[in-house]
């Protein structure tokens, strides 16, 4: 850096802190302020550049921002108040405006912060972070995660996310992980494991001294109490090597690619089945925890912490169950344990599965990405113990356990399907998600065909008939004549008609065998009825009124036959009323 450079920085950090209260707004010191959308931002082009003079402007910017910035951090610690925190939202919105004007570089605005959380500590980087989630739309406009400031803002939650406790800041974790999901799109691969490699260093440590029963301490065999003893040192014999295979088994979970040999695979069907079981074994017949098992043979083996645990075991911490066999049986009986160890298992049968043959010609149609897929094929024989064995453990998650077990299982197989998903999206060299948007030309012949086809022409209402008879009116090889002769298709039968084929289904209801069937007749007998009644309808409604409730063609042709039957007899006994008169030649007359 020049001589002539320095009065140039000094310059333009005073020109920066002089804009500082052009930013202030009326929010609480609790809150990020809003962005400054009423500011003419404008104005400070003419300014930097003329302050800047010959010299890059953008390299003194940087330097004169980085010494207000310190400046501003400094503050922190002299005043306990939150007024630094507003001060410094504002000095961020600034060197926002500046890189959206390209009067400084675009991945200024991120350098600064990553400074920033660097040197402050966890309570403050979660204040600073606030100020990411809140400008979240105008700081990732352009980004990418292989270059430029997208590099940035990888590395800068990366390095807070290793900073952070996995146990105690599990929710800042989750924004940070939600702030990248936002600023990226779905289909970027900077975070995706595009080579398939496995976490190997990922050891769990157990006690090995479990995995061969003791039978030193058990009871003579001629002593009254050998018997409940002996039980006792079998039991404690099988836990022993529950507890040997159970934690053993993790290094299958870490490298699944260890199965790919014979030995490591038959032991570890052989550690399957015996986890199973002993996860089985653990409820009773109420679907409740066992009681736990306990003898006098594990209480001169507890371990006292000598208080000192080595650094690079604090820099690696991740949170595991614990390992001490004082624990286990405690760790058997609780259902979050046994669902977490069964998940396992079921992950690594998945990947065995994914190697089948059938599997992997699914996968290798489209693959491009060959560093995912694997040499090593599963026989057959062991594809078909990899079914048998997943639904052994999907069975095991639901033992006894009620629709909350049936929820879990089919949650996890949810998740499991999604992430077969992902496997072949990876190994297709993670095509990209985004679909190129619709030429304005296409979308305005969409709007113009979907508004034909919703208006309603003004000669709709005018038009008598319908396009059926009009095809048939005017086809020439059609004779018309012959239609209006067929008597069948025009007269309406009479109602009385219907009376055999209900008569008919009737009696195919008595034979008939199965529900189906009669519900079948019945609705057949519904339908024959309401035609006849709809006939009837049309001359004789005036007797609808006297069905009551029965509405049925036989009802309807009693009471019409009624009818008849009472005027023709009134009409006969009106007859015999009348007088008769004899002529002279002896005929009577009325």
């Amino acid at each position: 850096m020049t001589h002539q450079t320095l009065p140039t920085i000094t310059r333009l950090k005073d020109v920066l802190r002089t804009a500082l209260p052009d930013l202030k707004s009326s929010s609480t010191p609790s809150e990020v302020p809003p962005f400054p959308t009423t500011l003419n931002c404008w104005k400070y082009v003419d300014t930097f550049k003329s302050v800047s003079g010959t010299n890059d402007i953008k390299t003194c910017l940087e330097c004169a921002s980085r010494e207000l910035l310190y400046d501003i951090v400094t503050d922190f610690d002299v005043v306990p108040s939150s007024e630094p925190f507003i001060t410094l939202y504002q000095f961020f919105d600034l060197i926002l405006i500046l890189s959206e004007l390209e009067i400084s570089d675009p991945q200024l605005p991120f350098a600064l912060i990553e400074e920033t959380l660097d040197t402050q500590p966890i309570d403050s980087c979660k204040r600073i972070f606030s100020y990411l989630e809140a400008r979240i739309e105008r700081l990732t406009v352009g980004v990418d995660g292989t270059k430029g400031k997208g590099i940035i803002l990888l590395r800068l939650c990366n390095e807070l996310l290793r900073r952070l406790s996995k146990s105690e800041d599990t929710v800042f974790c989750g924004r940070i992980f939600v702030f990248l999901t936002k600023s990226f799109p779905l289909s970027e691969r900077s975070g995706v494991n595009l080579r398939g490699e496995f976490h190997v260093e990922n050891r769990t440590a157990f006690d090995e001294r479990w995995s061969q029963p003791d039978r030193n301490k058990s009871d003579p065999p001629h002593s009254p109490k050998s018997t409940d003893a002996s039980e006792s040192a079998l039991a404690a014999d099988a836990c022993n090597r529950l507890y040997a295979v159970l934690w053993s088994t993790q290094h299958e979970f870490a490298e699944p690619t260890r199965l790919f040999q014979k030995q490591a695979l038959d032991n570890f069907k052989d550690s399957l089945e015996t986890v199973i079981k002993a996860f089985r074994s653990s409820i009773d017949e109420h679907g409740h925890n066992a009681p736990p098992i306990t003898t006098d043979s594990r209480r001169g083996l507890k371990r006292k912490w000598d208080g000192e645990v080595k650094h690079d075991e604090l820099d690696s911490y991740n949170p595991k169950y614990l390992t001490s066999r004082e624990l286990f049986d405690l760790e058997v009986r609780d259902l979050v344990f046994r669902r977490h160890i069964l998940v396992q298992f079921l992950i690594v049968i998945e990947f065995l599965l994914s190697l089948s043959p059938k599997y992997k010609k699914y996968l290798e149609a489209e693959a491009k990405n060959r560093s995912v897929q694997f040499a090593y094929t599963l026989s057959e024989e062991d594809d078909k113990w990899a079914e048998a064995a997943k639904k052994d453990v999907v069975n095991a998650l639901n033992y006894k356990s009620g629709m909350d077990g049936l929820l879990f299982s089919r949650t996890v197989d949810s998740v499991l399907t999604r992430e077969k998903n992902w496997v072949k999206w990876k190994a297709e060299n993670c095509v990209s998600f985004e679909m190129e948007p619709a030429s304005i030309k296409h979308v305005a012949v969409s709007k113009s065909a979907g508004n034909n086809a919703t208006t309603l022409t003004s000669s709709l209402g005018k038009v008598m008939g319908a396009p059926a008879l009009t095809r048939v009116w005017f086809d020439g090889s059609l004779d018309v004549t012959t239609i209006r002769l067929n008597t069948d298709r025009i007269d309406l039968p009479a109602y009385r008609s219907y009376t055999k084929s209900i008569e008919g289904y009737h009696l195919d209801k008595d034979f008939a065998f199965t529900e189906q069937e009669k519900e079948d007749i019945e609705e057949s007998i519904s339908n024959v009825t309401w035609r006849a009644l709809r006939i009837a309808s049309r001359d004789r409604f005036q007797l609808f009124k006297s069905l009551d409730d029965d509405l049925s063609v036989k009802s309807l042709i009693a009471i019409e036959d009624g009818v008849s039957l009472g005027s023709r007899e009134s009409e006969k006994d009106g007859k015999k009323d009348l007088p008769t008169n004899t002529d002279p030649d002896g005929v009577k007359s009325t």
